[in-house]
């Protein structure tokens, strides 16, 4: 079996073509200016900078070769680090998306005041996170706050949500799984509208009603939004940082329970920048993370995500 050839369009000679080509290209520049200043050269730098070992006087100081990597692997906070990621992701992205379709499907339906509810839903992903997570923290406060308050009126001991190393991650996990559940309904609930109502008549024909419309209808025409939902919401679980640093006041939580691989970064090359080759290796690990997972997604999901 012949391999499909490359086609050229037959127009390629013609002066016509390389001018809208130019202007499309043009047009592009801007974009692609942007991408190359703050993402490819920011990571290729960092891979760069994760060779040497940094010195403020002559930067970017002596080449090392991979022994940053060597560093991080053999540090005991870092695999912590990752742990506490890889947690994070593994607890708040499925029950977010799981918790996104219910609200999704309920604000799909004809209720009073859906207007109202949708907007409530989305204001908790708009609001600014600082201001939520310094909220949060309130509401976390073992002698005043929310919780601790409906534990007492109903009989329960305080529980000192932020002090506890056990507690300290499922706190942030509570927090972030709060905040985008709106944000990750509402593109569920796009999803949702676009879906034509023939395919649900086709099965009231063939006597389906209830789970198994939705099972075997809504479902696997909802995969594309619930595909895209889940790539971007692993993507930015991987980089948690803000809620943490808020919450613990700019610690990694109690004995580092809560540190996760951005806030090792962070931690290695924030103070004198004798790290920053450490914390460079580290990012670029991550990035390496979370481009694996992508790949791996892209490869795995995508067979089961209907685009007609």
């Amino acid at each position: 079996m012949r391999r499909p050839r490359l086609r050229i369009p037959d127009d390629w000679r013609s002066r016509s073509f390389w001018i809208e080509s130019g202007q499309a290209y043009l047009y592009l520049l801007p974009a692609l200016a942007i991408l190359a200043v703050f993402t490819f050269y920011p990571f290729f730098s960092a891979f760069r900078l994760s060779l040497f070992k940094w010195s403020v006087v002559h930067p970017p100081g002596t080449f090392i070769g991979l022994k940053n990597y060597s560093t991080i692997f053999a540090d005991r906070h870092f695999w912590n680090a990752v742990w506490n990621t890889f947690y994070y992701v593994g607890v708040s992205v499925p029950v977010t998306l799981f918790l996104a379709l219910l609200v999704a499907n309920l604000l799909n339906k004809p209720l009073r005041f859906r207007a109202f509810a949708r907007t409530s839903f989305f204001l908790a992903y708009i609001t600014p996170l600082v201001a939520v997570a310094m909220v949060w923290s309130w509401m976390y406060n073992w002698h005043y706050g929310l919780f601790n308050y409906i534990l007492g009126l109903f009989g329960g001991s305080l529980v000192n949500w932020l002090m506890d190393p056990k507690l300290s991650m499922l706190t942030v996990i509570i927090l972030s799984v709060w905040r985008f559940v709106g944000y990750q309904a509402i593109i569920l609930l796009a999803g949702l509208q676009n879906i034509d109502k023939m395919y649900y008549d086709s099965a009231k024909v063939d006597g389906a009603t209830g789970f198994r419309v939705w099972w075997h209808v809504t479902l696997p025409l909802l995969t594309p939004q619930i595909f895209f939902v889940f790539i971007i919401s692993m993507i930015g679980s991987f980089k948690v940082f803000t809620e943490i640093y808020v919450l613990f006041t700019g610690t990694p939580g109690p004995l580092r329970s809560a540190e996760t691989i951005v806030y090792y970064i962070l931690r290695k090359g924030r103070f004198d920048g004798t790290q920053l080759g450490i914390a460079a290796a580290a990012s670029v690990f991550l990035f390496a993370v979370i481009f694996g997972f992508t790949i791996v997604q892209l490869l795995v999901t995508q067979r089961k995500v209907h685009y007609q």
